[in-house]
């Protein structure tokens, strides 16, 4: 019992945390329950701002049995309590949807230097562990669950990852809390219910010790993985662009094995998933080894990974432009589509004053004319200067080093079907 508040004092201390707001994630179960009750008590000699938040999946018939439960054990401990209904897209992965759709939820409600809680354990550290070995993940997967992380946006703190399920169960029993129970975690078809409950114990029979020995593993995997990043890290910031881009001038001097890790540390400064070994695969050999003529793009997760000349760009999956045609008036504002923001036009002293993001655009129009738009599409010869000669648009583009996929993503005029330039960028003198 006081060694549980002890290793919950310690964790605070070593991580700290000892300033911080405490959110719970409490589902009723055993594992927060236990969680929540230690906090708690320690709230007892630590005045700390505590919440706990239970999130309805909707999953289960007994869904509003538990929120009612987590609600009165709240209420009875004087905590404040936050209940989320989530709606879960169909999805032939319920776990990870559930997953994200949990998390979307908790940063919406999680207060400035609040941090979330949750409940895991050494028993569920042995679960990650083994799951991420049946992928073949490699160090970093291995390292499992740290006991400080970020996930989804959301800072996490994970402070009984060295305590047993049985340690939890032991101190459920001595304050005789009530507790609710998941009929789901007996469903077997999902992969870590199947671990817990058929082989973890088959190997816990076996090796009495083996719990202890995977923890082990799986810090060793973690020194190793801070270790390596730690070594590489001054070599990521010689090719990280002050914009966050990936410069590739000398990369194809390295070993294959540090291309990879570079690329992992870069994907990971900009918070995405780690890529497959076939997704990592095609990185190195289809978009950083093409050929420089091309502007070749891998779709990560819902990210792309473009590259254009020597740099690698980590973008959105952009809508397409191409069709659109906006009309614009003279004291209008217009809002762009896909996040692009606004345009206004309003009357100068030199002509038609376009504000865009931060560029303005000046342009004397015909009298009389009839209509403005804005496009994101023009493909025939341009006149950048009074004096200069027609040349292709591509290769204005090009001498101004914009790269392939924003040409479609900057405003154009065009007036009564003419086009006089592209806003921010350069004006169009064959008009």
């Amino acid at each position: 019992m006081c060694s549980l508040i002890d290793e919950l004092i310690k964790q605070i201390n070593e991580n700290a945390l000892q300033n911080k707001a405490f959110l719970i994630g409490f589902s009723g179960g055993v594992d927060s329950t236990a969680l929540l009750h230690l906090f708690v008590e320690l709230r007892q000699r630590y005045d700390f701002p505590l919440r706990a938040i239970h999130i309805h999946h909707g999953l289960s018939v007994n869904a509003d049995h538990w929120l009612e439960h987590c609600q009165q054990f709240c209420a009875q401990f004087k905590i404040p309590f936050i209940a989320k209904k989530v709606q879960l897209a169909s999805s032939a992965n319920i776990e990870a949807e559930a997953r994200k759709a949990r998390y979307q939820a908790i940063q919406a409600e999680l207060q400035a230097n609040e941090i979330l809680v949750t409940a895991h354990h050494l028993d569920d550290q042995c679960e990650t562990f083994l799951l991420a070995l049946k992928r073949g993940s490699g160090v970093k997967g291995l390292s499992a669950m740290p006991t400080q992380t970020q996930l989804f946006s959301v800072p996490i703190f994970r402070p009984l990852l060295r305590i047993t399920r049985s340690q939890l169960e032991q101190y459920i029993t001595e304050h005789q809390l009530a507790t609710i129970f998941d009929e789901s975690n007996d469903d077997t078809r999902y992969e870590r219910n199947f671990l817990r409950n058929e082989v973890l114990p088959l190997l816990r029979a076996r090796w009495h010790s083996i719990d202890q020995a995977i923890v082990r593993s799986a810090q060793l995997c973690a020194e190793q993985q801070q270790l390596l990043e730690e070594l590489l890290q001054p070599i990521l910031l010689q090719h990280l662009s002050a914009d966050g881009c990936f410069n590739l001038q000398q990369f194809a001097d390295y070993s294959r094995e540090k291309q990879k890790q570079l690329l992992r540390l870069w994907l990971a400064h900009w918070q995405q998933p780690m890529p497959t070994q076939k997704q990592l695969q095609v990185l190195l050999d289809e978009v950083v080894a093409a050929e420089q003529d091309r502007q070749p793009e891998l779709q990560l997760n819902n990210r792309m990974v473009r590259r254009f000349q020597d740099q690698l760009y980590l973008t959105p999956i952009y809508q397409s432009l191409q069709q659109q045609i906006l009309p614009l008036a003279i004291g209008q504002t217009l809002l762009l589509p896909d996040g692009l923001g606004e345009i206004s036009c309003e009357q100068s002293a030199q002509g038609l004053l376009l504000s865009w993001q931060q560029h303005q655009f000046v342009v004397l129009p015909p009298v009389n004319f009839q209509q403005m738009t804005i496009r994101f599409h023009y493909s025939k010869r341009v006149k950048i200067a009074p004096q200069a000669k027609h040349t292709d648009i591509k290769k204005v583009w090009q001498k101004l080093k914009v790269p392939t996929w924003q040409r479609t993503r900057i405003p154009l005029l065009f007036i009564d079907e003419h086009f006089y330039g592209a806003i921010g960028y350069f004006k169009n003198y064959a008009e």
